[in-house]
């Protein structure tokens, strides 16, 4: 009977790990779209979050801003084909903004350098 209580603790732990392991998009604003363009320095469509790091000039100047998007199946769902963008490619970026003003955010939608579209419309 001592053992029970360790296996339901046990039990209780692995259930909640799966939790434990997935962020949130809260730091994202996902209500208000914006958009940048820049020089892709690294694309990777990978699981579970693609990645775009872009060389962007505004008014603050150049920087890198790296941005988080969907999974590799939601981008080839969304139109991207393997080679359509590589490093020193000009592309432009729709993307929710970080929350706290910083560089970056989530990928909504891009275009290639050729023109075609890949994501998804912004809300609203």
């Amino acid at each position: 009977m001592t053992q029970r209580p360790f296996l339901m603790l046990a039990a209780l732990v692995a259930l909640a790990a799966p939790a434990w392991a997935h962020h949130s998009a809260a730091m994202f604003d996902f209500r208000n779209p914006q958009k940048a363009k820049g020089t892709v320095k690294m694309i990777e469509v990978i699981n579970p979050h693609s990645h775009i790091m872009m060389t962007i000039t505004d008014k603050k100047g150049t920087r890198d801003w790296t941005f988080e998007g969907h999974s590799a199946s939601n981008f080839y769902r969304a139109g991207f084909n393997r080679g359509a963008v590589k490093p020193g490619d000009t592309i432009t970026v729709t993307y929710a903004p970080m929350r706290d003003g910083s560089d970056g955010g989530y990928i909504v939608a891009f275009t290639t350098p050729k023109g075609g579209k890949v994501g998804f419309d912004p809300p609203g």
